[in-house]
């Protein structure tokens, strides 16, 4: 597949309520998108366990980079964590999470159903092939996410 680029999501004055407005969800954060210590995400209350949060939350900034004022839509967005470790900047705790990120176009995986829908079971359709073809149209990206736990 070609290189696709996604921006960084600009900064937001409160991200708390830009993230109960996308998605319906409310959640006891504050700081930025998490792109790195300037613009870690503040962690101020936690009712799941944090790796989960962590998962949750750049699966959140993933669909904003990949879905929102963006004429091709990507679905399927999954994330495998890849590292998370702890670096301690100025005395600030920091958790930063590194996730490999697959997703697929929702027009080509669209038509990827479509296909495996109207052929399976047919002598003549190689899922082999199918699901090579389709691994080829899938996206990859490594995406980085810092966190600050508030005490």
């Amino acid at each position: 597949m070609t290189k696709v680029e996604f921006k960084k999501l600009e900064s937001v004055e409160n991200i708390k309520e830009v993230v109960a407005n996308l998605f319906d969800i409310e959640l006891n954060i504050a700081g930025g998108w998490g792109y790195g210590s300037e613009s870690a995400l503040k962690v101020e209350q936690l009712d799941i366990p944090i790796e989960q949060f962590i998962n949750m939350f750049t699966t959140l900034r993933s669909n904003v980079e990949m879905n929102f004022d963006k004429k091709e839509k990507y679905g399927g967005i999954t994330l495998s964590l890849e590292e998370l470790k702890s670096l301690d900047i100025d005395n600030t705790p920091y958790q930063i999470a590194r996730f490999n990120l697959s997703a697929m176009s929702e027009k080509v995986s669209a038509e990827f159903i479509k296909e495996y829908k109207e052929n399976y079971g047919k002598k003549e359709f190689d899922i082999g092939e199918h699901f090579k073809r389709r691994k080829e149209q899938t996206l990859t990206r490594v995406v980085e996410c810092w966190f600050y736990m508030k005490e």
